[in-house]
């Protein structure tokens, strides 16, 4: 299809998704940047089909969920062009080729940038159920999209799947569409390198000098600080303060390489980690839960001893929260930022003395691996209400 009739085609689909009351997204965050990462990166433009690993990986999406259809999306400024698709008819093909974004389902994912969209029923959800109006989308029912976000931390599409009927998807499967999405902008970003010929030999994210931001789809977070602090730097000398608190870190730092975790950072009282990065590993969550059982244990231990010396007994509260987050390695240093690591410091402060509270999106994580006792839905400060539970 030349560019004028594509104009004219696109003009018709927009009227078509007015008339039919689909409503565009709005306020999309950080859209300038997440447009001049599609410019970069000359996605748009980019021909995927010489590639024969996008191929593959569209069609494992199929299999991994099992969907009919599979597709891999770019979402521009108005339009959304499929770079390629599996399952298709050759006429569905070409038409999904370029389409108007305001008529797009994957639009919808560019409000959540970092977390898979799932719509069991199309015809029943506010946001897609005036799609069966256009007849592109009237056999369609069930979405599943993951965003195809870059090493910057911006979304520039979706690897999706779509349905003829609709029905549910469980944890692994949108565990599977995830890491299939991370290496399609693998596979994205390495061609853009090459383009650019830059084949500079890659080095560790840890070695000394090296700077690097970096998203990572999937991760653990965890805060672990001591309850009534303030309390018992009243009854200690300063000498005796630090010194425990040297003991409690450096025995945390122990099981932390025990159990592949990364410490992030102390903050007074304060112990913070991370697990899954870099190398995003599937047991992330069991690992941190493992880690903080240890710590527990490890707490009682010493508690014993204190109690035996007539010494303060110290009291530990510990909160895990999965998701995506940005890491920076810079000069030796270590930080990690992002909505992730908020929930998971809020899972600390609303949570209970020698006690592991972890997230709904944890428990996901550990399936069955753990004894759970449900707390209910949680009010975190300044972010909603969350389902938690404790671990036994």
């Amino acid at each position: 299809m030349n560019q004028t009739t594509q104009k004219q085609f696109n003009q018709i689909l927009r009227q078509q998704g007015i008339e039919a009351g689909i409503k565009p997204v709005e306020d999309i965050p950080n859209e300038k940047c997440r447009l001049d990462e599609v410019e970069r990166l000359g996605v748009l433009e980019k021909d995927f089909s010489a590639e024969s690993n996008y191929n593959a990986l569209t069609q494992l999406a199929t299999i991994t969920t099992g969907s009919q259809i599979g597709l891999i999306n770019i979402l521009g400024s108005n339009i959304q062009k499929c770079k390629m698709d599996f399952g298709f008819s050759p006429d569905q093909s070409a038409i999904a080729q370029e389409l108007p974004r305001e008529i797009s389902v994957c639009q919808y994912s560019l409000l959540i940038p970092k977390e898979p969209l799932i719509i069991e029923d199309m015809f029943l959800d506010e946001r897609t159920k005036n799609f069966q109006k256009i007849e592109a989308y009237s056999g369609l029912r069930f979405y599943a999209g993951s965003p195809l976000v870059t090493s910057k931390g911006y979304s520039i599409g979706t690897l999706c799947v779509l349905g003829m009927e609709p029905r549910k998807i469980n944890h692994d499967q949108i565990e599977g569409l995830r890491l299939l999405a991370d290496l399609v902008v693998s596979s994205i970003e390495n061609d853009f390198l090459k383009k650019q010929d830059n084949r500079k030999k890659q080095v560790s994210f840890f070695n000394e000098g090296e700077s690097m931001v970096k998203y990572f789809s999937t991760s653990s977070i965890m805060f672990a600080d001591f309850v009534g602090f303030t309390k018992l730097v009243e009854k200690l000398e300063a000498g005796d303060l630090i010194e425990t608190l040297n003991i409690f870190f450096k025995g945390f730092d122990r099981l932390a390489k025990k159990h592949n975790i990364r410490k992030v950072k102390t903050i007074g009282d304060c112990y913070m980690c991370v697990s899954g990065i870099p190398k995003q590993e599937k047991e992330h969550a069991l690992n941190m839960c493992m880690f903080a059982l240890d710590i527990l244990k490890f707490v009682e231990g010493i508690n014993i001893q204190h109690e035996v010396l007539e010494k303060p007994v110290w009291k530990i509260r510990i909160g895990i929260h999965s998701g995506p987050l940005i890491a920076n390695f810079q000069t030796g240093a270590f930080d990690i930022w992002g909505d992730s690591v908020n929930i998971a410091a809020r899972m600390e402060s609303s949570g209970q003395a020698g006690k592991v509270h972890i997230s709904e999106k944890t428990a996901d994580y550990i399936d069955s691996e753990f004894s759970l006792k449900e707390r209910g839905e949680v009010e975190l400060k300044n972010k909603g209400f969350f389902r938690t539970f404790f671990l036994n």
